[in-house]
């Protein structure tokens, strides 16, 4: 157990730097779904091309403006979803006397899951009379993850076995979902922790169930 939780450590610090923009947060080239069929999109200057997966015939032009009104369209986009979970706030339930509380804790976790994503253009009129090109996007994503994070550690919460005080380190697993609207993404976590010393069979919050507001950096 040990060795898995040094090894995602390290994962952790090493893929903080390979953090950058992809197809989750705007139409990008690429294959997309839509009602009737997949199609391919190709981002050239202020335009999206719109060509058939198959045979590469060019179904429509989306320029950013236009004079003339356009029908919206909706495309969407299945991917495996690899993120750093941030989970600055966890609610935890009474335990062994101690009040349901909301902890604020340092917690990074390595999450992997499913994701999907919509993309709708919009034309909408501007004063001048021309039609302004708008995207919003909206992804949906659900998996599992694992991290390390801390937790204070005293005689209260170790049923009185410890006279001191200090941050005791925990390895985290559990599930998460995660929803992205433009470029805001907030998930909701659900995990269980283990103390990773002496202490944890003490430990009143050792193994127990928690809910936690989940913040994600994506990876690829």
């Amino acid at each position: 157990m040990r060795l898995l939780v040094y090894l995602s450590f390290i994962f952790l610090l090493g893929s903080c730097g390979v953090i950058r923009n992809t197809p989750k947060f705007g139409l990008q080239d690429g294959v997309y779904q839509t009602n009737q069929e997949n199609v391919f999109i190709e981002t050239q200057n202020d335009t999206l091309l719109v060509f058939s997966e198959n045979g590469g015939k060019q179904l429509n032009s989306l320029p950013l403006s236009t004079t003339l009104p356009k029908s919206n369209f909706a495309f969407q986009k299945s991917t495996f979803d690899l993120d750093i979970l941030a989970i600055p706030v966890k609610y935890r339930v009474s335990q062994s006397g101690i009040p349901a509380q909301l902890t604020s804790e340092i917690n990074a976790a390595l999450y992997v899951g499913k994701r999907k994503d919509y993309f709708q253009v919009n034309f909408e009129k501007s004063p001048t009379n021309r039609f302004k090109r708008k995207i919003d996007h909206y992804g949906f994503s659900i998996g599992g993850f694992v991290g390390l994070g801390n937790s204070v550690i005293n005689g209260d919460v170790c049923q009185g076995s410890i006279p001191y005080e200090y941050q005791g380190i925990t390895f985290s697993k559990g599930i998460a979902g995660i929803i992205a609207i433009n470029n805001f993404t907030v998930g909701v976590a659900y995990g269980f922790d283990n103390l990773l010393d002496k202490n944890s069979s003490q430990w009143i919050y050792n193994q127990k169930p928690w809910l936690g507001l989940a913040l994600g950096l994506n990876l690829n």
